[in-house]
Protein backbone atom coordinates (compact mmCIF):
# COMPACT_ATOMS: atom_id res chain seq x y z
CA UNK A 1 0.00 0.00 0.00
CA UNK A 2 1.72 3.43 -1.09
CA UNK A 3 2.02 5.42 1.61
CA UNK A 4 0.36 9.01 1.78
CA UNK A 5 2.70 11.78 1.78
CA UNK A 6 2.72 14.03 4.54
CA UNK A 7 2.40 17.60 4.03
CA UNK A 8 4.26 20.22 5.80
CA UNK A 9 1.22 22.49 7.20
CA UNK A 10 2.68 25.89 7.46
CA UNK A 11 3.84 25.71 4.26
CA UNK A 12 0.78 24.22 2.74
CA UNK A 13 -0.93 27.24 4.17
CA UNK A 14 1.64 29.55 3.17
CA UNK A 15 0.85 28.64 0.05
CA UNK A 16 -2.77 29.47 0.41
CA UNK A 17 -2.02 32.65 0.77
CA UNK A 18 0.45 33.38 -1.74
CA UNK A 19 -2.26 31.50 -4.34
CA UNK A 20 -4.95 34.03 -3.02
CA UNK A 21 -3.71 36.66 -5.27
CA UNK A 22 -4.02 34.86 -8.48
CA UNK A 23 -7.35 36.01 -8.80
CA UNK A 24 -6.95 38.91 -7.02
CA UNK A 25 -6.67 42.40 -7.85
CA UNK A 26 -6.02 43.69 -4.73
CA UNK A 27 -4.26 44.18 -1.43
CA UNK A 28 -5.50 41.77 1.14
CA UNK A 29 -5.77 42.09 4.71
CA UNK A 30 -5.34 39.33 7.95
CA UNK A 31 -9.08 38.97 8.27
CA UNK A 32 -9.68 38.85 4.51
CA UNK A 33 -6.81 35.80 4.64
CA UNK A 34 -8.45 34.42 7.52
CA UNK A 35 -12.44 34.58 5.95
CA UNK A 36 -11.17 33.52 2.94
CA UNK A 37 -9.09 30.21 3.73
CA UNK A 38 -10.37 29.18 7.22
CA UNK A 39 -7.77 29.88 9.67
CA UNK A 40 -7.73 31.61 13.06
CA UNK A 41 -5.99 35.26 12.63
CA UNK A 42 -3.13 34.63 14.98
CA UNK A 43 -2.14 31.84 12.64
CA UNK A 44 -2.67 34.07 9.90
CA UNK A 45 -0.57 36.83 11.13
CA UNK A 46 2.11 34.51 11.59
CA UNK A 47 2.46 33.42 8.55
CA UNK A 48 2.23 36.73 6.98
CA UNK A 49 4.53 38.23 9.08
CA UNK A 50 7.10 35.30 7.64
CA UNK A 51 6.17 36.26 4.52
CA UNK A 52 6.57 39.62 4.32
CA UNK A 53 10.04 39.12 6.43
CA UNK A 54 11.31 36.79 3.38
CA UNK A 55 10.01 39.20 0.31
CA UNK A 56 7.18 36.77 -0.76
CA UNK A 57 4.86 39.57 0.74
CA UNK A 58 5.03 43.49 1.42
CA UNK A 59 2.96 45.77 3.45
CA UNK A 60 0.98 48.55 2.26
CA UNK A 61 2.02 51.25 4.93
CA UNK A 62 -0.98 53.43 4.26
CA UNK A 63 -4.24 50.50 3.86
CA UNK A 64 -2.08 48.59 6.65
CA UNK A 65 -2.91 45.29 3.72
CA UNK A 66 -0.53 43.20 2.10
CA UNK A 67 0.55 42.60 -1.63
CA UNK A 68 2.87 39.95 -3.50
CA UNK A 69 6.44 41.28 -2.48
CA UNK A 70 9.68 41.72 -4.71
CA UNK A 71 10.89 38.30 -4.55
CA UNK A 72 8.01 36.66 -5.95
CA UNK A 73 8.18 38.62 -9.30
CA UNK A 74 11.83 37.66 -8.91
CA UNK A 75 11.08 33.81 -8.89
CA UNK A 76 8.39 34.73 -11.48
CA UNK A 77 10.95 35.83 -14.06
CA UNK A 78 13.53 33.73 -13.31
CA UNK A 79 10.61 30.59 -14.16
CA UNK A 80 10.16 32.76 -17.48
CA UNK A 81 13.65 33.00 -18.57
CA UNK A 82 14.53 29.41 -17.88
CA UNK A 83 11.36 27.89 -20.32
CA UNK A 84 11.97 26.82 -23.55
CA UNK A 85 9.95 29.69 -24.79
CA UNK A 86 12.87 32.28 -24.45
CA UNK A 87 15.58 29.78 -25.70
CA UNK A 88 13.81 28.75 -29.13
CA UNK A 89 12.54 32.49 -29.15
CA UNK A 90 15.39 34.17 -28.46
CA UNK A 91 17.21 33.44 -32.02
CA UNK A 92 14.08 33.96 -34.01
CA UNK A 93 13.58 37.68 -32.26
CA UNK A 94 17.43 38.44 -32.92
CA UNK A 95 17.01 37.53 -36.43
CA UNK A 96 13.61 39.95 -36.30
CA UNK A 97 15.40 42.62 -34.51
CA UNK A 98 18.58 42.94 -36.95
CA UNK A 99 16.39 42.12 -40.18
CA UNK A 100 14.66 45.81 -39.63
CA UNK A 101 17.69 47.83 -37.01
CA UNK A 102 14.74 47.88 -34.37
CA UNK A 103 14.34 46.84 -31.10
CA UNK A 104 11.91 43.34 -30.23
CA UNK A 105 10.10 43.09 -26.86
CA UNK A 106 8.62 39.57 -25.87
CA UNK A 107 6.56 39.52 -23.19
CA UNK A 108 4.26 37.14 -21.06
CA UNK A 109 1.04 37.55 -18.35
CA UNK A 110 2.82 37.55 -15.08
CA UNK A 111 -0.07 37.37 -12.76
CA UNK A 112 -2.80 39.94 -13.90
CA UNK A 113 0.22 42.20 -15.71
CA UNK A 114 1.69 42.03 -18.86
CA UNK A 115 5.32 41.94 -18.40
CA UNK A 116 8.66 42.00 -20.47
CA UNK A 117 10.59 38.87 -20.37
CA UNK A 118 13.09 39.71 -22.93
CA UNK A 119 13.96 42.51 -25.19
CA UNK A 120 16.70 42.49 -28.53
CA UNK A 121 18.06 45.87 -29.69
CA UNK A 122 19.55 46.61 -32.27
CA UNK A 123 23.11 49.35 -32.12
CA UNK A 124 20.96 52.23 -32.87
CA UNK A 125 19.04 51.84 -29.82
CA UNK A 126 16.59 54.40 -30.57
CA UNK A 127 14.36 54.38 -27.00
CA UNK A 128 15.51 51.81 -24.30
CA UNK A 129 11.77 51.58 -22.68
CA UNK A 130 11.02 48.87 -22.01
CA UNK A 131 13.65 46.96 -20.57
CA UNK A 132 13.08 43.51 -19.52
CA UNK A 133 11.18 43.43 -16.04
CA UNK A 134 8.85 46.43 -17.13
CA UNK A 135 5.39 45.75 -16.44
CA UNK A 136 3.25 47.49 -19.10
CA UNK A 137 -0.19 48.39 -20.39
CA UNK A 138 -2.18 46.03 -21.29
CA UNK A 139 -4.58 47.99 -23.71
CA UNK A 140 -2.34 49.93 -25.28
CA UNK A 141 0.58 47.51 -26.13
CA UNK A 142 1.10 45.33 -29.16
CA UNK A 143 2.12 42.56 -26.57
CA UNK A 144 -0.56 42.81 -24.53
CA UNK A 145 -3.32 43.16 -27.75
CA UNK A 146 -2.20 39.71 -28.88
CA UNK A 147 -1.92 38.10 -24.99
CA UNK A 148 -5.91 38.87 -24.83
CA UNK A 149 -7.09 38.82 -28.14
CA UNK A 150 -6.25 34.74 -28.23
CA UNK A 151 -6.92 34.28 -24.70
CA UNK A 152 -9.96 32.29 -23.00
CA UNK A 153 -12.84 34.35 -23.11
CA UNK A 154 -13.74 34.04 -19.87
CA UNK A 155 -10.10 34.77 -18.95
CA UNK A 156 -10.20 38.00 -20.67
CA UNK A 157 -13.62 39.08 -18.80
CA UNK A 158 -11.99 38.12 -15.56
CA UNK A 159 -8.83 40.54 -16.43
CA UNK A 160 -11.00 42.98 -17.73
CA UNK A 161 -13.25 43.29 -15.07
CA UNK A 162 -12.82 46.60 -13.93
CA UNK A 163 -9.63 47.55 -15.51
CA UNK A 164 -9.08 50.93 -15.78
CA UNK A 165 -8.15 52.41 -19.35
CA UNK A 166 -5.74 55.30 -18.56
CA UNK A 167 -5.29 57.92 -21.79
CA UNK A 168 -1.28 57.77 -22.57
CA UNK A 169 -1.67 59.51 -25.57
CA UNK A 170 -4.55 61.00 -28.05
CA UNK A 171 -4.39 57.61 -29.65
CA UNK A 172 -5.39 55.34 -26.76
CA UNK A 173 -8.37 53.39 -26.89
CA UNK A 174 -10.08 53.88 -23.38
CA UNK A 175 -13.09 52.35 -23.76
CA UNK A 176 -13.97 48.62 -22.93
CA UNK A 177 -15.99 48.23 -26.12
CA UNK A 178 -13.37 50.04 -28.24
CA UNK A 179 -10.29 47.79 -26.78
CA UNK A 180 -12.72 44.07 -27.45
CA UNK A 181 -13.50 45.28 -30.93
CA UNK A 182 -9.69 46.35 -31.48
CA UNK A 183 -9.21 42.34 -29.81
CA UNK A 184 -11.54 41.17 -32.82
CA UNK A 185 -9.52 42.37 -35.57
CA UNK A 186 -6.27 41.43 -33.89
CA UNK A 187 -7.43 37.80 -33.83
CA UNK A 188 -8.67 37.73 -37.12
CA UNK A 189 -5.78 39.17 -38.84
CA UNK A 190 -2.70 37.63 -36.60
CA UNK A 191 -1.18 40.82 -35.50
CA UNK A 192 -1.19 43.96 -33.60
CA UNK A 193 -0.59 47.48 -33.34
CA UNK A 194 0.46 50.10 -31.49
CA UNK A 195 -0.14 53.46 -33.13
CA UNK A 196 1.65 55.52 -30.76
CA UNK A 197 -1.06 54.22 -28.11
CA UNK A 198 1.63 54.50 -25.37
CA UNK A 199 3.99 57.23 -25.78
CA UNK A 200 4.29 59.42 -28.77
CA UNK A 201 6.62 58.61 -31.34
CA UNK A 202 6.76 55.14 -30.50
CA UNK A 203 4.60 52.53 -33.23
CA UNK A 204 4.96 49.01 -33.43
CA UNK A 205 3.33 45.41 -34.87
CA UNK A 206 2.80 42.25 -32.99
CA UNK A 207 2.20 39.00 -32.82
CA UNK A 208 1.43 35.90 -30.83
CA UNK A 209 3.24 32.70 -29.92
CA UNK A 210 1.17 29.38 -29.22
CA UNK A 211 2.08 26.52 -27.43
CA UNK A 212 1.48 22.49 -28.33
CA UNK A 213 -1.83 22.72 -26.95
CA UNK A 214 -2.71 26.03 -29.04
CA UNK A 215 -2.94 27.91 -25.92
CA UNK A 216 -1.22 31.59 -26.38
CA UNK A 217 2.10 32.03 -24.08
CA UNK A 218 3.48 34.96 -25.01
CA UNK A 219 3.62 38.12 -27.18
CA UNK A 220 5.83 39.74 -29.46
CA UNK A 221 6.65 43.44 -30.77
CA UNK A 222 8.94 44.83 -33.35
CA UNK A 223 8.99 48.80 -32.33
CA UNK A 224 10.36 52.02 -33.49
CA UNK A 225 9.95 55.69 -35.24
CA UNK A 226 6.49 55.75 -36.37
CA UNK A 227 7.82 56.95 -39.96
CA UNK A 228 9.99 53.71 -39.86
CA UNK A 229 7.77 51.41 -38.86
CA UNK A 230 5.17 53.09 -41.34
CA UNK A 231 7.22 52.65 -44.05
CA UNK A 232 8.18 49.10 -44.12
CA UNK A 233 4.83 48.06 -42.66
CA UNK A 234 4.18 45.53 -45.15
CA UNK A 235 7.89 44.07 -44.74
CA UNK A 236 7.47 43.42 -41.16
CA UNK A 237 3.59 42.39 -41.09
CA UNK A 238 4.94 39.43 -43.29
CA UNK A 239 8.12 38.99 -40.88
CA UNK A 240 6.24 39.14 -38.00
CA UNK A 241 3.39 36.36 -39.08
CA UNK A 242 6.45 33.82 -40.33
CA UNK A 243 7.97 34.67 -37.04
CA UNK A 244 5.07 33.69 -35.05
CA UNK A 245 4.63 30.79 -37.03
CA UNK A 246 8.50 29.46 -36.69
CA UNK A 247 8.48 30.04 -33.26
CA UNK A 248 5.17 28.09 -32.16
CA UNK A 249 5.96 25.61 -34.35
CA UNK A 250 9.26 24.94 -32.26
CA UNK A 251 6.94 25.07 -29.26
CA UNK A 252 4.35 22.20 -31.02
CA UNK A 253 1.70 24.40 -32.28
CA UNK A 254 0.42 22.65 -35.54
CA UNK A 255 -2.72 25.05 -35.92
Amino acid sequence: MQKQKRLIQSIKRASDILALFIDEKKPLGITEFSRKLGLAKTTVASIVSTLVSIGYLEKDPFAGKYRLGPQIFQLGMKCATNMDLVTIARAWMERLCFQFMEPVNVGMLVGDHVTIVMRIEPGNRYMVFPQAGSVIPTHSTCVGKVLLAFMDEARRDTLLAGYRFERFTPNTIISREGFVTELGRVKAEGVSFDNQESINGLAGIGGPIFNHAGGVIAGFAITGNPYTIAKRREDIIDAVRFTSQQVSSQLGFTG
